[in-house]
């Protein structure tokens, strides 16, 4: 068989993520079968050939599983072999010998054709390199890292070394941990490129890297800091303060700690660094899902008080009760730059807070407030959801006063 032909038995399709795949098979299902002779061919596909993205393909076709995905022009692809499982390693390597002539943003290769026993392995490795060396735009990399063998890491690490847009590395998690080798080769990489992130670590491994890859994060001048699900608790966030106080970083406009085991006193540990270094220009702050109790809403009212532009703040699923809403009240009535508050998932809130939450809609601009799952009632909830829907002229909105400020339930008794 001609290799020019090997093509044929790829799937290209654009991923929807709008669309909701299902496993099933469908016989409405529109297959785009590319064959491929030369790279300026793929090149014209790839920008021109699924310019109408009308149609939908399921995530599995046929019960066929990519091998590789790769974003170009801001679009996501994913790749299938429908072809006999004994040809994949030949389709792959020349797949890979076509993408590393295209400056891709996102590359991700999946164990499905990183088998350790074939003698392609170290080929594929090569390949996976020189699409990361060549592409001067990629900035996102997925590798099943456990399952790589022999010298594989050390010929990656000699392609990531010193690469300027490449930012995010991701790993197949693994129940054992990462050989010592392969964390120096990490730790090397972090030190020489501009490596921010890495997800799929085990939480010690993460812990290693932290300051190293916040060194990358602050260099780099990033306005979002984004240390989303990985597992850190009140050590890692003292060191997270200890560095925005020391390089005097006053310029972060989101701030997204989500998913995370911080406490309240890590919380405000983080607070004091954001005011001491002077971040007045925060506009969404998320701890959702963490440790979070009412001692929290102090730290949190001073960075509303001298973040004037925040619209956004998430406090779901921690263990917020009455008392935290109604102290939060005071920083919320007579803002007209909050927008959007979430406090889902924390049970001890109940209809207690109702009208001091019925009140702060009234006298803000708070277009959406979230509460599932806390303990209100449906009646106080439906209630509530209407007020929503007033138009914020129309509401009476105080002139907001950080000083002497009432609680929200002493307003009410007035």
């Amino acid at each position: 068989m001609d290799d020019s032909l090997l093509f044929e038995k790829i799937l290209l399709y654009v991923d929807d993520e709008n669309n909701t795949y299902e496993d099933s098979e469908s016989e409405n299902v529109e297959i785009k079968e590319l064959s491929i002779c030369n790279i300026d061919e793929f090149k014209m596909l790839i920008q021109n050939f699924f310019e109408n993205d009308n149609y939908h393909v399921q995530q599995r076709i046929y019960n066929k599983d990519a091998f590789c995905a790769f974003t170009f022009g801001y679009k996501k692809y994913n790749v299938f072999f429908l072809g006999e499982k004994d040809k994949l390693k030949k389709i792959v390597i020349k797949f890979f010998d076509f993408l590393k002539n295209i400056m891709i943003q996102k590359f991700e290769c999946y164990s499905f054709c990183l088998d350790e026993e074939h003698d392609h392995h170290n080929d594929i490795i090569n390949l996976i390199g020189d699409i990361i060396k060549n592409s001067n735009v990629i900035e996102y990399i997925f590798i099943p890292i456990y399952s790589l063998k022999d010298d594989a890491l050390k010929i990656l690490h000699n392609c990531i070394v010193d690469h300027k847009s490449l930012k995010h590395l991701e790993f197949s998690y693994s129940t054992s941990k990462m050989p010592h080798v392969y964390v120096n080769y990490l730790d090397n990489i972090i030190k020489n490129s501009n490596i921010e992130n890495i997800s799929g670590l085990h939480d010690d491994e993460y812990s290693y890297f932290f300051e190293k890859l916040l060194d990358n994060f602050f260099r780099g001048r990033n306005l979002d800091l984004n240390i989303y699900d990985k597992n850190i608790s009140d050590d890692l966030v003292l060191k997270l303060s200890d560095m925005i106080k020391k390089k005097e970083i006053n310029y972060l406009k989101k701030i997204d700690l989500s998913y995370n085991k911080i406490t309240s006193k890590g919380f405000s540990t983080l607070v004091d660094s954001l005011l001491q270094s002077k971040n007045e220009n925060i506009i969404k702050i998320s701890i959702y899902d963490n440790k979070l109790d009412d001692d929290c809403i102090e730290s949190l009212g001073e960075l509303i008080k001298k973040n004037k532009n925040m619209s956004c703040i998430y406090l779901g699923c921690n263990d917020i009760t009455d008392k935290g809403i109604e102290k939060l009240s005071e920083y919320i009535i007579g803002n007209v730059f909050i927008k959007s508050v979430n406090i889902n998932e924390n049970v001890k809130i109940t209809d207690v807070s109702s009208e001091v939450i019925k009140h702060m809609i009234k006298s803000s601009s708070i277009s959406s407030i979230e509460l599932n799952k806390t303990n209100i009632s449906k009646k106080n909830m439906d209630e509530i959801k209407e007020l929503l829907k007033i138009p914020i002229e129309e509401r009476e909105i105080p002139l907001i006063t950080f000083q002497d400020v009432k609680s929200a339930s002493k307003r009410i008794k007035e």
